[in-house]
């Protein structure tokens, strides 16, 4: 299942910030923004965000995710962006935005 690959290896900070750097525009200076409010790199922040969706996510988000970026060009990365993208708005709430 891609979910379990994006989990697996997303939560390692190296990869995680190749991933922003991938998705680029928008998503990566908010990312790049959290991070440096945090004092992390920005792959330590989104790293982050996987391990907390994998410690509280149950079997039907994996299933709902893993249906949500079926048939993706880049599923891996879609998914990796659907997994953080909340973390990013909770942030920018606790922010004051």
């Amino acid at each position: 299942m891609v979910v379990d690959d994006i989990v697996n290896s997303c939560t390692n900070s190296n990869v995680a910030e190749a991933a922003v750097v991938s998705i680029g525009g928008a998503f990566a200076r908010r990312v790049r923004e959290e991070a440096s409010r945090k004092g992390v790199r920005p792959g330590a922040w989104a790293a982050a965000a996987v391990m907390r969706y994998r410690k509280r996510a149950r079997e039907l988000d994996y299933a709902e995710l893993q249906s949500r970026i079926a048939g993706d060009d880049q599923p891996v990365l879609a998914g990796f962006r659907m997994i953080v993208e909340p973390e990013l708005v909770c942030a920018g709430e606790g922010a004051g935005r």
